[in-house]
């Protein structure tokens, strides 16, 4: 993903007000180290324990989007649950359900989009771990874990926008 300044994070907001945008508390050390090396950039604001933010730039979308994201409750202990995008049970902490609201006048009258993934939004690290050798394919098919969990953020994108 490339680098980009936090000026163009907040204009690439798609479901949020503006004063919202303008709250948005970044990571301390901004572009995270990483950030060459994931599909999305996705964190959970510090000040706001109940808001996170997804940040996805191409190739995985035509253009750079960002989605604010509401946390779901945790009632009681967290159990380990599938995420959504990158099909693992690996986060210490679990999966949660994140919903964000559609852009537009749909997500003004409530309609939102809501997916399960991992607590620390690591989904990229975990399809870039080597496959154990029972998880490999016999008959030699390649690893597409890096492009279907491309393929499914840009989906839950396309969906924030009313596009699927």
């Amino acid at each position: 993903m490339d680098i980009l300044a936090q000026t163009d994070v907040r204009r690439a907001f798609v479901n949020s007000s503006r004063s919202r945008t303008a709250a948005v508390t970044f990571p301390q050390q901004w572009p995270p180290a990483d950030a060459a090396e994931v599909d999305f950039l996705a964190w959970a604001d510090p000040k706001a324990p109940q808001r996170a933010y997804l940040v996805v730039a191409p190739p995985v979308t035509d253009e750079t989007v960002a989605v604010e994201l509401r946390l779901g409750e945790s009632a009681g202990p967290r159990r380990a649950a599938h995420c959504d995008w990158c099909h693992t049970q690996d986060a210490a902490a679990g999966s949660r359900l994140v919903v964000a609201p559609r852009a537009g006048s749909r997500g003004r009258s409530g309609n939102s989009v809501g997916v399960y993934v991992c607590t620390d939004f690591g989904c990229s690290e975990r399809a870039r771990r080597p496959l154990k050798a029972h998880q490999r394919s016999v008959s030699g098919a390649p690893d597409l874990r890096v492009e279907e969990l491309a393929e499914r953020v840009g989906h839950f994108v396309a969906r924030v926008l009313g596009e699927a």
